[in-house]
């Protein structure tokens, strides 16, 4: 183990999905690559890894004993992927220069094959710090959860980087991108078009795009127990969603014209460095980063929740009050969140919109609700939630 807790492995126990890329690089290439980045200092790579959803990640170690983080992306790099790496790259710098997060630096990227490493790769700063998640244990022990004695200090810790991240804020929405004189800008979502000036023109353009990707049939298949009649009204909803969404998009937001904050897309405890205290070191992984309307400014991923609209009846008592504990301390900790941030806010003094977004129902609704149909991860009545939002009153008030 590099650190305490850390979730290295040897490579004799990686997964075999990620094994293709690994066989792929040109290790001999990236250690000489790496080597005239860092004035010639000879590396080499250490021999336990771990690995994300989308890279493998492995340590390399320079003679002065200072070690660089290399990340290999698994798939066989695309014009979208490479966009997104570009996009990545600039949003790290523009953290580091623009805000107190320590982001780690970046020191060389290679976005596609052809070149001598032949994979897509970057080559970061090595922070001597775990993933929150892996402390005290890990998830064999908490579950994959913060420990309930440390939860105050870092949550509070988060509400000051989430603060940070989204008052950083631009005219349009998209990813971030570097000029040639160091400024930054706002380009295209890769794979999807853009920037946007308004958030209706991104709502629009999500809704023409938006697939449900499970089949009908799968959809039947999962609905199998349900009155067919039941079953043919959910998929007409969400077949009718992207549309409907489409004809309400003017509507939606409570900020159309901006300024657009910036989202970290994936603010999850595995990608939070702490020391062994659970104070914030670093904040990794952004690939996803952008611009985004504020209704999709969302808790961090580890305090997600169903919004109460979408949660069947029965979940809740006679004062609508969740009837399981676990739910219920999530509330809990979501109302103690915002105020978390609201102080923040005071003590910056910036506005106060990243607490009144959270604080939000119909937002939170919103952006549940567009994530949920985007991962396929819930089976709703789409169009019946849209009627719910439509419902809300003074949704248009924050401006």
């Amino acid at each position: 183990m590099f650190f305490p807790g850390q979730n290295w492995t040897g490579l004799c126990h990686f997964p075999k999905e990620s094994m293709g890329c690994m066989r792929q690089t040109n290790w001999d290439a990236l250690r000489s690559y790496a080597s005239k980045l860092n004035r010639g200092m000879r590396c080499e790579l250490l021999p336990d890894a771990t690995h994300g959803r989308n890279y493998v990640v492995r340590v390399l170690e320079f003679e002065d004993k200072t070690r660089w983080i290399v990340r290999i992306q698994m798939a066989k790099p695309t014009t979208t992927s490479a966009g997104w790496l570009h996009s990545e790259v600039a949003t790290m710098m523009l953290v580091r220069e623009q805000t107190r997060i320590h982001v780690p630096r970046v020191f060389g990227y290679r976005f596609d094959t052809n070149h001598s490493i032949r994979t897509a790769m970057m080559l970061t700063e090595c922070v001597p710090a775990n993933a929150a998640m892996d402390l005290d244990g890990g998830r064999e022990t908490h579950g994959g959860r913060i420990p309930h004695e440390r939860r105050q200090s870092f949550y509070n810790q988060v509400a000051k980087v989430q603060l940070q991240m989204t008052s950083l804020r631009f005219p349009k929405i998209g990813v971030i991108v570097r000029n040639p004189d160091g400024t930054y800008d706002i380009g295209p979502f890769p794979g999807f078009g853009g920037p946007f000036d308004t958030a209706a023109d991104f709502f629009e353009a999500w809704a023409r795009r938006a697939k449900f990707n499970k089949s009908d049939d799968t959809i039947r298949e999962m609905m199998g127990e349900f009155d067919p009649g039941l079953v043919e009204e959910a998929l007409k909803s969400i077949r009718d969603f992207p549309a409907a969404l489409g004809r309400m998009a003017a509507r939606l937001s409570f900020s159309n014209s901006g300024p657009f904050p910036l989202s970290h897309e994936n603010l999850l405890h595995s990608n939070i460095l702490t020391d062994e205290g659970y104070n914030v070191r670093s904040v990794i992984d952004w690939e996803g980063a952008c611009t985004r309307p504020w209704e999709l400014i969302e808790f961090p991923a580890f305090l997600s929740a169903v919004p109460p609209v979408l949660e069947d009846p029965w979940n809740f008592d006679k004062d609508a009050q969740p009837l399981d504990e676990e739910t219920r301390e999530r509330w809990q900790e979501r109302a103690e969140y915002v105020e978390m941030v609201a102080r923040a806010e005071a003590e910056a003094g910036t506005d106060s919109r990243l607490s009144e977004v959270l604080e939000d129902g119909s937002a939170h609704i919103l952006a549940y609700t567009l994530r949920a149909y985007r991962d396929a991860s819930r089976l709703l009545f789409y169009t019946k939630v849209l009627d719910e939002l439509d419902t809300v009153e003074d949704f248009d008030t924050m401006d």
